[in-house]
């Protein structure tokens, strides 16, 4: 995968966790903590500075399922089937993990991490 792949899956990444992260309502500090330390880890792949901003301003910008699905049909249309399904069992795993980071699994993220994956056909 290319550098500009890369940065365009963590940047992904970032918006589906700010979905996800403010589908209840709430942005608890637990889970904006777990979006950082993340896209810390990934620093290691690409630049991740423009993204940290998204993050950062993540309350300005309000991001929707039909978006979130759409970015990510869009951007893995890009690779071949093995790479697709990588990208979107990383994508899963990380949005399952954010759902619990701040220990409540509120009923608007369950039911919208059940329609993002059957609208990308994992569920």
């Amino acid at each position: 995968m290319d550098t500009s792949a890369v940065s365009k899956v963590i940047n992904l990444m970032a918006e589906t966790g700010l979905f996800f992260a403010q589908a209840d309502g709430k942005y608890d500090d637990r889970e904006k903590s777990y979006i950082e330390n993340f896209l810390n880890n990934l620093s290691a792949y690409g630049d991740v500075s423009e993204v940290k901003e998204t993050v950062e301003g993540a309350l300005a910008k309000k991001f929707t399922l039909d978006g979130i699905v759409a970015d990510t049909k869009d951007l893995i249309s890009g690779f071949n089937d093995t790479e697709k399904a990588a990208i979107v069992a990383t994508l899963g795993g990380f949005i399952a993990n954010l759902i619990k980071a701040d220990g409540v699994e509120a009923k608007a993220e369950t039911e919208n991490f059940e329609a993002w994956k059957r609208a990308l056909g994992v569920a």
